[in-house]
């Protein structure tokens, strides 16, 4: 999963290291961002997105 949420929170956010298995099987360190975390996790940190902006090609409108 990437996504990109900004410089100033790439050099200054708070940094946590998260473990985890490869495709190989090996244990792996990833450092990211807390705020990166809250979003890869669907936190409440930042707005939901308007979903009938993409509603108008839904099949209950056909």
């Amino acid at each position: 999963m990437r996504f990109s949420l900004g410089l100033l929170d790439s050099l200054f956010g708070e940094k946590i290291i998260l473990q985890g298995p490869d495709e190989k099987g090996n244990i792996i360190k990833c450092k990211v961002s807390k705020k990166w975390l809250e979003r890869a996790q669907g936190g409440s940190s930042f707005p939901p997105q308007d979903p009938t902006s993409d509603d108008k090609y839904s099949t209950s409108s056909i």
